[in-house]
């Protein structure tokens, strides 16, 4: 494969860790931020010429992020480009990977090669300096390394698939929990604009004085990037975490890429 792109959506920072390590296993360059790429007037710009092309991206509960589902949809496909998904999990996974092969086919394309990552749980089941989670984070390397062979090799697989029934079942409550979640910003709030800063969709603002505005909407991608990252921890969501996590290797601000700086300015 002469010209790989990688794109990845994230919110802890665990698929924009794996996305790191596959593109440069693959001399693909840098990752891409979808949520950073979408604020272009050409998204898909760094297509041209790609006949290569991966996704990573977290498992939001047990499907794929409806953010990764729209640019997927809008992307533009070629016949031979070969497609790869990985997916970073805590639990488990679903209907990922048959929803983006669904997404491809409807275009003439097909998900060619789809791997899954498990990391340290973005829904807090583990503290993020936690043995466990030490452990873990230390296979990711491996597991990644393996993954890049098989993709540089145009290996090609079958992944999971569960009942269609579940799946829109799934979809169902994920777009509940996206119109109905709502978010509180405490008294100690110390106007850092971080929660701002790695929202993936835009949805939170900051007022005159600084303080962080988030605001439920349909815009919400319920990814809870704002709690988990916020340093005081006074941002909570109605839909609370037992602990809050990001990756550790990784900066609110690499989260959305070089773009989403520039979306902001005048």
């Amino acid at each position: 494969m002469k010209n790989c792109v990688v794109f990845y959506f994230s919110a802890t920072g665990n698929s924009l860790a794996v996305a790191l390590e596959l593109a440069q296993c693959l001399n693909a360059g840098e990752p891409i931020s979808i949520p950073g790429s979408m604020v272009l007037d050409d998204p898909y710009q760094p297509l041209t010429g790609a006949d290569c092309v991966g996704i990573v991206f977290p498992v939001h509960r047990a499907a794929l992020p409806e953010m990764v589902r729209g640019f997927i949809e809008a992307m533009p496909v070629k016949e031979n480009c070969y497609y790869f998904a990985v997916s970073t999990y805590s639990l488990f996974g679903c209907n990922e990977f048959w929803d983006a092969d669904e997404v491809l086919r409807q275009k003439g394309a097909l998900l060619n090669y789809a791997a899954s990552v498990h990391m340290p749980g973005s829904i807090g089941l583990l503290a993020a300096d936690s043995l466990v989670t030490a452990k873990r984070l230390q296979h990711v390397h491996w597991e990644v390394a393996d993954i890049a062979e098989e993709i540089a090799c145009g290996r090609e697989n079958t992944f999971p698939r569960s009942f269609k029934g579940l799946g829109r079942l799934v979809k169902a409550y994920t777009e509940y929990r996206r119109r109905t979640i709502s978010f509180k910003v405490g008294t100690a709030c110390t106007r850092c604009g971080v929660c701002a800063q790695v929202c993936p969709a835009h949805n939170i603002k900051l007022d005159k004085d600084g303080a962080p505005v988030p605001f439920r909407s349909d815009h919400c991608e319920a990814c809870l990037a704002c709690v988990h990252w916020c340093p005081s921890r006074v941002l909570t969501a109605f839909h609370p975490v037992h602990s809050r996590y990001h990756h550790p290797a990784i900066s609110p601000e690499q989260l959305n890429g070089r773009f989403w700086e520039s979306a902001d300015q005048p």
